[in-house]
Formats: C-alpha cells, structure tokens, sequence
C-alpha cells in the first residue's frame, strides 16, 4: 500500500516545548504530520503490533545536494514516521527497516512524498 502526501514535503524540524506554539516552521511541520495522518487514516482501520519496514521516497523539485537547501533524509524520515504513530502502527520502534531516498522531480506539482509500509 502506498501512501501519497500532495504537495512538498516536510522534513522534521528541531523544536521545544514552548517554541512549536510559537515557531512558524514548528507549526507548519506540525501541520504536515497533522496531514500524513490524516492521509493514511484513510486506508488504515487498525494500528498493527507486528514489525514493519518502510520506504519513504520523497520527490523535490530544486534538490541540490550536497549540502543544500532540501533537507536531511532523517528529517523527512521522521516527518513520516511521526505522522503514522499510533495509525500505520503502535510505535515507530516497530520498525525494523528504513529506506529514504530523495528524488528530483520536474515542477512543483509533481512534489510529494510517497510512504510505503509492509510487515516483515
């Protein structure tokens, strides 16, 4: 099952507990994992208790690394992890395996993240 994010994705940003009511970037990075599992509700009815492994692939357009302005991989990672806590499944310790790839795309519109999830 894939599950596909519209728009550009989102890596996880570093935040306390008072700045993510008062950062920008924290709300908005809040609000995309707010949409991540909004998203996936849509196909999960159940958390599961078993192991799984995940595929994120993230396409951007205007992705220049090395050392660029598109994020780290382990930020996009938890971005997805995060979002499908307690909905893809219990806890993010469930996962065994973690693949992130960044892909270049074409235009903004073809920007998203795709989430794969399978049980190992």
């Amino acid at each position: 099952m894939i599950i596909t994010i519209p728009g550009r994705p989102m890596p996880a940003v570093r935040m306390t507990k008072r700045s993510k009511w008062s950062n920008p970037l924290a709300k908005k990075y809040l609000a995309y994992k707010d949409l991540i599992g909004t998203i996936a509700r849509m196909q999960y009815k159940e958390p599961t208790d078993k192991e799984v492994g995940v595929y994120v692939r993230v396409f951007l357009t205007g992705v220049k690394t090395p050392m660029g302005r598109d994020g780290d991989v382990d930020n996009y990672a938890k971005s997805a992890l995060d979002g499908l806590n307690k909905i893809a499944w219990i806890d993010d310790r469930q996962v065994m395996r973690l693949t992130v790839t960044k892909i270049p795309c074409q235009n903004k519109a073809s920007e998203r993240m795709e989430i794969v999830v399978e049980l190992i």
